[in-house]
């Protein structure tokens, strides 16, 4: 199989992306062997199934019971319970950010598979932000957290990725990886924490969803009320994440507040710096800065150096200044 199939079936497996049918999710043999011959290929802990003739599924291999490549080419797709998926996603995300599990991947090919993943998660997230979705969002960020921890320069091969995703799917992305590199760069080392700050980067524009499309997707000026209704996503997306068990309340602050601004000028709450959480003030300024820094139907998408120049000059009111500082030092602008 080669490398770019390869990386799309992870892609997808890492993203939850796959075909599920009567309590059961179907795999590409592919994905478990990468050539075919008589050694046993190491496979996650779950039992396969295989339909039979008369279309039921039939379990072959046992849970933890060893199965040669070639006899497991017979077949060209495999059948897990629903609840083992888990583990064969846990065992995809292993292969994209381990080296030793799939040597054939270079480090910006396994940096852009997990955004690619993180994007297809975003893309159902704002189609419906359910229970799953939401969890399949905590365990994308996990895998960006965890590369991010191991290889210290990976935040390099993020930084060069292209914008040409639609908008609002790259940019709850691209927040969510700039929060994560700058808590990194300010001197966050637990890895709890820096899921906490990039699930509230993924997740910050959520409230979106309750927001008219025809809003959303206006190429020209918003008029007061449409501006009021937008305003009410920080709000709309804290409704939408305060019960959920597997978010922490420091993402859901993030979420709430990532439009207040130092001075006490955003939404919803007017809040000044000294009440907004660092969580908050660090998604703020990743927003801005990945928004300036992406391709839009209105706009081009600015060079760090102008990003931070017309941060400097126009959002001030938005602008931590120890954080656009730290900001700054990252991306190499000079100002």
């Amino acid at each position: 199989m080669d490398t770019a199939t390869k990386t799309k079936i992870l892609e997808q497996i890492n993203a939850g992306r796959i075909h599920k049918e009567n309590g059961f999710c179907e795999i590409p043999t592919s994905f478990f062997v990468e050539k075919i011959d008589m050694n046993m290929p190491q496979l996650p802990p779950v039992a396969f199934f295989q339909k039979g003739k008369n279309g039921q599924l039939e379990e072959f291999r046992k849970a933890g019971e060893p199965y040669s490549a070639l006899a497991l080419s017979l077949r060209p797709t495999v059948w897990v319970r629903e609840q083992d998926f888990n583990d064969v996603r846990n065992y995809a995300e292993h292969m994209l950010i381990e080296p030793s599990t799939a040597p054939g991947l270079q480090p910006e090919q396994r940096m852009e598979s997990i955004r690619r993943s993180a994007m297809l998660v975003v893309e159902d997230l704002f189609e419906n932000p359910s229970q799953e979705n939401i969890t399949r969002s905590v365990k994308v960020v996990g895998s960006f957290v965890h590369i991010l921890m191991k290889e210290p320069k990976a935040y390099l091969f993020l930084a060069k990725l292209s914008s040409h995703d639609p908008y609002t799917l790259q940019h709850s992305v691209g927040t969510a990886v700039h929060s994560i590199i700058l808590g990194k760069k300010l001197g966050m080392t637990d890895e709890k924490e820096l899921q906490e700050l990039g699930l509230g980067g993924l997740l910050h524009d959520v409230g979106k969803v309750k927001v008219k499309k025809e809003i959303i997707n206006k190429n020209g000026p918003l008029d007061e009320l449409e501006w009021e209704e937008m305003r009410q996503h920080s709000l709309e997306g804290y409704e939408i994440v305060k019960d959920k068990t597997n978010i922490s309340d420091l993402s859901k602050r993030a979420i709430l507040e990532h439009h207040e601004n130092p001075d006490g000028s955003g939404y919803p709450h007017n809040l000044k710096r000294a009440d907004i959480h660092p969580y908050s003030r660090i998604v703020c300024i990743c927003d801005v800065f990945n928004a300036l820094t992406t391709s839009r139907s209105y706009s081009n998408a600015r060079s760090p150096f102008d990003a931070f120049q017309f941060m400097r000059e126009k959002l001030e009111h938005k602008v931590d200044e120890n954080l656009f500082r730290e900001l700054v030092l990252i991306y190499g602008g000079k100002i």
